[in-house]
């Protein structure tokens, strides 16, 4: 993303470093926040461009903090879902969520599911790394001071390849009820992986000083 908009989308997680928080969004071109994401992002002395969402746990002064806000109802699309289908439609081509991890699992898991499904390319900002969505066909290298690997299929996966890790996968099937990859070990600076079909989570932790990591 480097030569791409640097699109953020804040959501509401509570287990996110904040001084973290604030580097991702003072480094974005583009910032987002759904719902409640946008009173995360006053705790860093930030302004959305744009709040989505059903407005039921945002704040009025969050609200009023933000030049566009977009309120949509609907309840058979969560937040997150409606906030990637606006970054869809303004014509961003990948975005970094953060505010991904917080104590519900519920949302934590929908938050994977929302991502997955999306129609652009979507990171997830964790703590302690970046994780990317893998779908059918995409190939996904990442390159600097790399540590932990981890690749976690989401659904059912065939044809999977990861190359430049300690315990590599060739033309693997994967599958959350089956074989999987994690905490595997980056053998240099850079990881590749590749999924014929499915979708996956392809986790890769970084030294904190090495984030935010937009590449």
């Amino acid at each position: 993303m480097e030569n791409a908009a640097r699109v953020l989308g804040v959501l509401s997680g509570g287990d996110i470093d904040i001084d973290l928080l604030r580097r991702w969004a003072a480094s974005a071109n583009h910032v987002l926040a759904a719902d409640g994401g946008a009173d995360l992002l006053l705790r860093v002395g930030t302004a959305p461009h744009v709040v989505i969402g059903d407005m039921d746990s945002v704040s009025e002064k969050a609200l009023k903090s933000a030049p566009q806000v977009l309120t949509m109802p609907d309840q058979d699309a969560t937040d997150c879902d409606k906030l990637l289908a606006f970054a869809a439609k303004e014509g961003y081509g990948a975005i970094t969520l953060a505010g991904v991890e917080g104590d519900l699992p519920d949302h934590v898991l929908a938050i994977l599911q929302s991502a997955t499904k999306a129609e652009l390319d979507v990171r997830l900002a964790y703590r302690r790394g970046i994780g990317w969505i893998v779908r059918s066909g995409d190939t996904r290298t990442v390159t600097g001071r790399l540590r932990r690997v981890s690749l976690l299929p989401i659904d059912r996966c065939e044809a999977v390849t990861l190359k430049g890790t300690q315990w590599p996968l060739a033309n693997a099937n994967l599958s959350p009820r089956g074989l999987t990859s994690i905490s595997n070990r980056a053998l240099g600076g850079e990881v590749s992986a590749s999924v014929g079909s499915g979708a996956a989570l392809l986790f890769v932790e970084f030294a904190p000083e090495e984030m935010p990591f937009w590449s």
